[in-house]
C-alpha cells in the first residue's frame, strides 16, 4: 500500500489497478480463493485510506482467466485497455533480483516500465541490466513470502493492517482454521509444542525447497492425536488405520505410538487437507522409515528439535539443522533410538530399520 499511494502521489496517473489473481503462484494446500483475495485486498485499501479514489480499481482479469496468469498477459491486456498510455508495472525492489527468471520478461519490458520502491536489505547489484524507474523515498521491506509463513503460524505482522488481520481469521484462511481447531482438541502444552514445531519447520524448509505452508500445516498437525484417552486413540486407531506396520504388536507393546498413524487420518478430517506428503510426515514422525520424503524428514527433526523440548540434545540437534540438514536428521534417529533403548521396552522396527539404512549409506 505504501508504494501504491507513493505512485499515486508521485505520478498522479490516470487509473492505478490492483490485479488479484485467481490463483497464487504458490504451491499452497488450501490457497486463498479469489473472492477472499479480492475481499482482504479492499479491507487493506480502506485501511490505507486508498478505497473509493476514482483512480484506484480493481481488476478482476487474472481471475477471469480462471488459471496462473503470467505478468506479461496482464501488462499485455492493460496496453489493450489503456492503447497509447504510459503503462508502468509496480514492484518492490526485492523482486527485481529475480526478474529475469519471471516467464517472458523482455515481453514484459516490452509492454511497460517498472516502477519501483527501493527496500532495505537487497542487493541492487543483482538487478543489472534491468531498466526501472525508482520511487522517491525508501519503503519497509515486506516480502510476501515472509509475511505468508508468519500468517500460517498466526503472527500478526505489522505490515497488515488489523482489518486485514481481521478477515483472515474470520475467514480461517493461511491455517488459522486448523489452530483454532488444534487449541479445542490439545492441551496448551501439546498446543506449543505443535506451534513450536511447526516454527522450526519454516524456518528450515525455504533452504530444503519445501514450501511453507506445508511445512506449517504438518507441523502444527502432527500431534494431533497425542491427547486422545488412550482407550479411544486404540478405537480411533483399529477403525481408520489397522494396517499400520506392525500394528498389531504397538496396540498390545507401545500403544502411544499409535497416535501418529491415527494421527494422520485424523488430521485429514479436522482439516479437509489431503495430501500423501503431510500423511507420510505425521505417520513417520514418532518412529521414522527408510526412504522417507523431504517433508517427513522435517517434521521428524523438527518433532525432536523443538525448543520446547527439556533434554540437551534437543538444541544441539536444533543448531545442528541449520547447518548440516543430514547430519541432523541421522542425529535425530540416533537420539529416539537412545531414549527408546534406555526405556527397555519395545522399539518400533521401523525405528531400527532407519538407523541400518543410515549407517549403510553412510558407510557407502
Amino acid at each position: 500500500m505504501e508504494l501504491a499511494a507513493a505512485a499515486l502521489r508521485q505520478l498522479k496517473p490516470e487509473a492505478i489497478y490492483f490485479v488479484p489473481g485467481f490463483h497464487t503462484p504458490f504451491k499452497d494446500l488450501r490457497p486463498v480463493p479469489f473472492a477472499g483475495r479480492r475481499a482482504l485486498l479492499k479491507a487493506a485499501l480502506g485501511a490505507a485510506g486508498l478505497l473509493g479514489r476514482p483512480e484506484v480499481k480493481i481488476s478482476s482479469f487474472e481471475a477471469g482467466l480462471r488459471r496462473v496468469v503470467y505478468t506479461w498477459e496482464t501488462v499485455a491486456h492493460f496496453r489493450k485497455l489503456h492503447p497509447g498510455a504510459r503503462v508502468y508495472f509496480l514492484m518492490g525492489s526485492d523482486c527485481l533480483g529475480g526478474f529475469k527468471k519471471w516467464r517472458r520478461w523482455r515481453t514484459v519490458l516490452e509492454g511497460a516500465r517498472l516502477l519501483v520502491g527501493l527496500r532495505p536489505g537487497y542487493d541492487m547489484a543483482a538487478a543489472r541490466g534491468v531498466p526501472f524507474t525508482a520511487l522517491a523515498g525508501r519503503f519497509p521491506r515486506a516480502a510476501s513470502s515472509d509475511l505468508r509463513a508468519a500468517l500460517f503460524l498466526g503472527g500478526k505482522p505489522p505490515e497488515l493492517h488489523a482489518a486485514v488481520l481481521a478477515g483472515i481469521l474470520r475467514r480461517g484462511f493461511y491455517l488459522s482454521r486448523e489452530r483454532a481447531l488444534l487449541k479445542k482438541i490439545l492441551t496448551p502444552g501439546r498446543f506449543r509444542h505443535s506451534h513450536e514445531t511447526a516454527a522450526l519447520a519454516v524456518s528450515l524448509a525455504p533452504a530444503l525447497g519445501i514450501p511453507a505452508q506445508k511445512a506449517a500445516a504438518a507441523g502444527l498437525l502432527h500431534d494431533c492425536a497425542r491427547d486422545l484417552p488412550p482407550g479411544a486413540l486404540k478405537k480411533y486407531a483399529r477403525l481408520r488405520c489397522p494396517r499400520a506396520p506392525f500394528f498389531g504388536t504397538m496396540l498390545k507393546e507401545a500403544p502411544v505410538l499409535l497416535h501418529a498413524w491415527a494421527g494422520a487420518a485424523l488430521a485429514g478430517e479436522l482439516s479437509g487437507i489431503r495430501d500423501a506428503e503431510i500423511d507420510e510426515a505425521i505417520e513417520l514422525h514418532a518412529t521414522g522409515a527408510p526412504g522417507m520424503g523431504p517433508l517427513a524428514r522435517l517434521i521428524y527433526v523438527c518433532d525432536l528439535a523443538a525448543p520446547g523440548r527439556d533434554f540437551p540434545e534437543a538444541g544441539l540437534v536444533r543448531e545442528l539443522a541449520f547447518n548440516d540438514f543430514d547430519a541432523a536428521f541421522r542425529a535425530a534417529n540416533y537420539v529416539k533410538l537412545t531414549y527408546a533403548f534406555s526405556g527397555g521396552g519395545w522399539v518400533h522396527p521401523l525405528s531400527v530399520s532407519l538407523w541400518n539404512s543410515l549407517q549403510e549409506k553412510k558407510k557407502g
